[in-house]
């Protein structure tokens, strides 16, 4: 039998990720065996175990993907004027897809329970908050009127702002009425006042 080059096996196992996180969106963790996610990937069992040694492992990285494609899609068209307000907008926009939301809320909530989830959670969302301080430090230098160090501000207002995206996504998956756009501008609104 061929040998998958490396590419191809990295996609492969992509594939694979991306089937199972669609089952998770519509079962949850515990509600989604092995079975459900070979057929969902359209794989063999064979071809699935050769990527992931059990469920657990697909989980960890299945989820570290999820969350690492939140950060690409925060760090994609970043806007030039980088206020607390404009980088919480473009977050939210970012953000504002429903099934991803879910998926990252399901992430979140089961961190605690899953061997590997909390760490993978947890390291994914000290990224976020670095990547946001990082984007408010300019500005956090340029305001006079802050006395705190920059530095300080800027880890303040990553946490704030963070803490809004997290709800925000929370927000999403549990009040379906809700419009996105509506909801990211009314949260901005009240950062335009700060």
């Amino acid at each position: 039998m061929p040998q998958l080059s490396e590419a191809s096996r990295l996609r492969r196992r992509d594939d694979i990720a991306a089937a199972a996180m669609r089952c998770f969106a519509r079962h949850g963790f515990s509600g989604t065996s092995m079975a459900d996610i070979i057929r969902e990937a359209g794989s063999s069992a064979g071809s699935v175990y050769s990527n992931f040694e059990n469920k657990s492992e697909l989980v960890r990285y299945a989820a570290s993907s999820a969350l690492q494609d939140l950060i690409a899609a925060v760090t994609a068209e970043l806007p030039l004027e980088r206020t607390p307000s404009s980088v919480l907008l473009h977050l939210l926009r970012a953000s504002a897809d429903r099934t991803h939301a879910q998926t990252l809320l399901q992430i979140w909530a089961e961190a605690p329970r899953v061997p590997g989830l909390a760490d993978v959670a947890q390291q994914t969302t000290l990224e976020l908050r670095a990547l946001i301080a990082a984007l408010l430090m300019p500005w956090c230098r340029e305001q006079a009127s802050i006395s705190a160090p920059p530095k300080w501000e800027a880890d303040a207002l990553a946490d704030a702002v963070l803490t809004a995206l997290q709800g925000f996504l929370v927000r999403l998956t549990i009040d379906r009425d809700a419009d996105p756009q509506f909801l990211a501008d009314r949260t901005v609104a009240v950062f335009l006042r700060l």
